[in-house]
């Protein structure tokens, strides 16, 4: 019995060590998390979100990105497969990133979490980073002052959120799109031009 302890403690070290290493490495640290209270979402870190998912109105838009720093890549998924707008998402993430709550409730009654909408979201926004996620609901009711109630995961708190937030959820996939450039002027005009140029020389 006293050999097969040690045995069994060791398991249980190298059970947890892998649950960190596959489920938890990706979550922010405790410090991360201090850096960022006060803010809507204390458990978002920008530079690690790997894809975006939007649901508002019965329509779905997701995005991923791949790479790093400069070399950063987002790329719509749905409902249309495009590059997407990296000035753009960044702005979005930093809008997210920076957001604050007007005012908090803690522990709602069942009946107020109706009264709210978050029952049934009408939105959402998802932010993946790895391994790691946080969810932001919309509820459908509206605050006396506007705005909007929200709901982070399944935490036991409403944060009622100015209006600049929740038209945060209703941001489509054009918005992201990278557009054509329409004010630049034609590769082949500029040739034909380049052309005309050279005949008329003397």
């Amino acid at each position: 019995m006293m050999t097969r302890t040690p045995i069994i403690l060791a398991i249980i070290v190298v059970l947890l060590a892998a649950y960190v290493f596959f489920f938890e490495r990706d979550r922010p640290g405790r410090a991360e998390i201090e850096a960022r209270a006060g803010f809507l979402v204390e458990s978002l870190v920008r530079d690690r979100v790997s894809r975006i998912h939007i649901s508002s109105g019965g329509e779905q838009m997701a995005m991923s990105c791949e790479g790093q720093d400069y070399d950063k890549t987002w790329t719509l998924e749905q409902p249309v497969k495009a590059a997407a707008d990296p000035e753009h998402v960044e702005d979005y993430l930093q809008n997210w990133e920076f957001a604050i709550a007007t005012r908090t409730l803690e522990s709602p009654r069942p009946e107020d979490v109706r009264n709210f909408g978050l029952d049934a979201p009408s939105a959402s926004v998802r932010f993946e980073m790895g391994r790691a996620a946080v969810t932001v609901s919309l509820g459908s009711g509206t605050p006396v002052d506007g705005g909007g109630y929200v709901r982070i995961d399944d935490r036991d708190q409403v944060m009622v959120v100015p209006k600049s937030v929740v038209e945060l959820f209703d941001l489509d996939a054009e918005h992201f799109r990278i557009k054509d450039d329409a004010g630049a002027p034609d590769l082949a005009d500029l040739l034909d031009a380049e052309v005309r140029e050279d005949a008329a020389a003397p």
